[in-house]
């Protein structure tokens, strides 16, 4: 169960900050380079922070999906650590 929060926690982080950064862009000149930044900035800080829960893997949907086409089973992704 932990580990479903923390990828749904890590991608809410992500776009939150990420979409932020690109609206950002409106109101104070930010380039892609500056975008890019933040999306790679603030994936290296969710995976410092819950990379030992998750396995550093940040999206809920592709281990659900994984668990119905049984590549994972569905206690692999209840928790897989």
């Amino acid at each position: 169960m932990k580990q479903i929060v923390a990828e749904l926690m890590g991608t809410y982080i992500l776009v939150f900050v990420g979409c932020g950064a690109a609206l950002t862009d409106r109101v104070q000149r930010l380039n892609m380079l500056g975008i890019a930044v933040v999306w790679g900035a603030v994936l290296m800080a969710a995976i410092y922070a819950l990379g030992h829960v998750s396995g550093a893997h940040f999206n809920p949907a592709v281990s659900i999906a994984l668990a119905v086409i049984r590549k994972f089973s569905w206690k692999e992704v209840r928790d897989y650590d």
